[in-house]
């Protein structure tokens, strides 16, 4: 979307009529109708400021967007040499603290990531129309230049204006305002100096180094920082590297690091995964505010918006700001007087997961629609690659899990590669891959039916293709006893009993893994690891400050709802997911109080120390087949997932849930398979849901591969 731009002059001359026919045409696309609580708010702002900007000289800007948020500005004012950003509630009676908190945040993005705003006084104003009148608090700092929030309603908005102009006298800029649209959202120095300094002490939870002193995760980062950025960055070229890895490998964690590393050259990781990028937010943001007094303070709350964000906002930039879409002819072109991006560095996380185009196109409860017609050219890694083929040179490192798609709609690795053979734009990508990623647990088929192994093959032949084994993570982190909790999860996963245990009894005595049928039990075993470890703690023998536990299950675990368990969906939950993570265990819904369990959706990416694990009638061994069998619940009963082509995918995201699950604890855990349903003596009822058959087999299956019972 365009931002609507006018001169104060300009605007006063508009009628309402050919500014709601601008914003309506800028604002939505063809397909989606204008609501009218939309048009209501656009006609109440409209009328306010043509009362309130009259005899005013500057410029003003309606629907601003703001990279990394799917909400935009509803009002930027220019004028005095000041930024004043409004938010409108239009019809509100009272000053709400999300939309004062709302306001603010929109002032702090502007005041340090843009590059028009980083030096002027930025001044939020939350304008609830129908509020009463409340005394303006002159709260401000001189070294930060950014006004608290100033709560007004329609009829003292120009007193406001008037308050602000007063305390910080300043003189038109026309040129400044004029130009302020083609500002750069790039963090500034101060933020980048932050970020390194918290990174240097961070204390992210689930990202702490293991015990090699150099492994290959700092090998990996090593060679994209000093071999891939700098070599595409001497052709001006474009790269795409991949790096893989064991779970648990850190690759997360490299993009992390890369992205901290080179913020001088513009660089993000992206990640479509909402929980993890509410966890690792948040944790940053407790660590800035741990470590303000040795920082240079910039706001806590924006200071690590540059070094990680959602791919939703990544995405709505794209469409918003750079990508013209001539709708029923299906080609792509840059805008005209299109933002500048000095973005170079785009850090991928969980590739394989990225959406093919019906994905895309029609994203169902996952976002907005962007594009409801076929013709759309471009799945999520070529919106994604087309945007970095702008720059003058561009690095996109994609972080690849095996066996780790869990949804519909996820593309797999093929179709990044796909996307840079198809299209003429891209024929001077180079590419950049582990000796690892035509291995199997990685391999899908693409939609034209190529393979990793056939791709690799036509790159080579082309000279466009570089082979190194620095891209392939070897050393499991997340457990930092052992580096083959993998390996034992993919033999118990494919059937093969005596494989696994062989696996696990190498090395049960570092990191052990329990079976029970009672629940109270593997809350309780677990609770005494913790309390073990936290007493080695106090008592000086380790170094571990925190000692995570939690409850797992996945996504389709219907039944355990009697125990006190029911399903989360991601979208209730996304906005406390940070409390499981990070909070103390005096908080309710933190993981260490075992009253909440979350899915594979929330943990994928992150993890404990201890984990219950709970496995329920979704995911059954058929002992006499020596396979898995799929279920879903359909409100009465169980149905079998069919075992036959058209549902092999779901089937491989029920399996792949499983996988997430049990890789998640770095030190241990508990796997608990309920007892299910059974008539006991002077019982009537027996819960055909939850029939003692759908468990018995899965239990015993798991005890033969050597699990120590409880």
């Amino acid at each position: 979307m365009a931002n609507i731009s006018y001169r104060f002059e300009e605007f006063i001359g508009l009628s309402y009529e050919n500014f709601l026919s601008q914003i309506s045409l800028e604002h939505h696309d063809a397909h989606v109708s204008l609501s009218s609580l939309q048009t209501v708010a656009w006609k109440k702002e409209f009328d306010d400021l043509q009362v309130v900007l009259k005899g005013r000289t500057g410029r003003v800007l309606f629907e601003y967007s703001i990279p990394n948020l799917s909400k935009t500005i509803d009002v930027v004012l220019l004028t005095q040499n000041k930024v004043f950003v409004l938010e409108y509630k239009a019809g509100a009676r009272s000053y709400e603290g999300p939309d004062i908190r709302q306001v603010n945040g929109y002032a702090l993005r502007l005041k340090y990531f843009h590059s028009q705003s980083n030096d002027r006084w930025v001044i939020p104003i939350l304008v609830a129309t129908d509020a009463c009148i409340m005394d303006f608090q002159e709260s401000f700092s001189e070294e930060d230049t950014v006004f608290s929030p100033i709560r007004c309603n329609s009829l003292n908005l120009s007193e406001a204006l008037d308050y602000i102009n007063s305390l910080i006298p300043g003189e038109s800029d026309v040129e400044w305002e004029d130009q302020w649209e083609e500002g750069i959202f790039k963090a500034s120095p101060t933020i980048i100096d932050a970020a390194r300094n918290v990174w240097k002490q961070n204390n992210v939870r689930g990202f702490k180094v293991g015990e090699s002193s150099r492994n290959t995760r700092q090998i990996a980062e090593e060679f994209i920082i000093n071999t891939v950025v700098e070599e595409t960055k001497k052709r001006d070229g474009k790269s795409i590297c991949f790096v893989t890895g064991v779970p648990g490998a850190g690759k997360t964690l490299v993009g992390l690091n890369i992205s901290v590393r080179l913020q001088d050259v513009g660089a993000s990781l992206i990640s479509g995964n909402g929980p993890l990028v509410a966890v690792l937010t948040q944790a940053l943001k407790n660590d800035l505010k741990k470590y303000s007094k040795q920082l240079v303070k910039p706001k806590n709350d924006v200071s690590v918006e540059t070094i990680i964000r959602g791919a939703y906002g990544y995405k709505k930039e794209i469409f918003d700001r750079r990508l013209d879409y001539e709708v029923g002819v299906g080609t792509v072109r840059l805008k005209e007087n299109a933002e500048k991006s000095e973005q170079h560095v785009m850090i991928f996380d969980e590739a394989q997961r990225a959406w093919n185009k019906e994905k895309l196109i029609d994203p169902g409860r996952s976002g907005r629609k962007e594009w409801q017609e076929d013709a759309f050219p471009f799945s999520e890694p070529g919106l994604l690659l087309w945007d970095l083929n702008q720059r003058d040179w561009a690095v996109c490192v994609c972080l690849v899990g095996g066996g780790q798609e869990i949804n519909t709609g996820e593309s797999g690795i093929c179709e990044w590669l796909r996307s840079i053979k198809e299209n003429p734009d891209f024929n001077d990508w180079h590419i950049y891959i582990s000796d690892q990623l035509t291995d199997p647990v990685y391999d899908s088929k693409s939609g034209d039916g190529e393979t990793l192994l056939s791709y690799k093959n036509y790159f080579f032949s082309c000279n466009r293709l570089t082979v190194d084994p620095s891209l392939h993570l070897t050393a499991c982190q997340r457990s930092n006893r052992t580096e083959r909790v993998s390996a034992y999860v993919q033999a118990l996963l494919n059937c093969e009993a005596d494989a696994a245990k062989e696996i696990y009894d190498a090395f049960k005595k570092r990191y052990q893994i329990w079976l029970t049928r009672d629940l109270d039990k593997a809350k309780e075993k677990v609770r005494e690891r913790q309390s073990t470890i936290l007493d080695r703690v106090y008592n000086g023998e380790i170094e571990e400050s925190e000692i995570r536990i939690g409850m797992l299950m996945s996504s389709r675990a219907a039944r355990l709802r009697p125990l006190g368990y029911r399903i989360i969906k991601v979208t209730e939950y996304l906005d406390k997911v940070h409390h499981w993570f990070l909070d103390s265990s005096e908080h309710v819904d933190s993981s260490n109080y075992l009253e909440l369990a979350m899915n594979e959706f929330f943990v994928q990416g992150l993890e404990l120390d201890f984990s219950v694990v709970m496995w329920d009638a979704d995911f059954r061994y058929d002992s006499c087949k020596n396979e898995w069998t799929y279920f879903k619940f359909n409100g009465r009963e169980w149905k079998e997932v069919a075992c036959d082509p058209a549902h092999d995918v779901e089937r491989f995201y029920m399996m792949n849930a499983y996988r997430v699950l049990l890789t998640r604890a770095r030190a241990g855990m508990v796997i608990y398979v309920p007892n299910g349903s059974k008539r006991n003596q002077g019982e009537s009822f027996v819960d055909p849901t939850r029939d003692a058959n759908y468990y018995d087999n899965t239990y015993l299956y798991l005890k033969s591969t050597g699990l120590s019972e409880l």
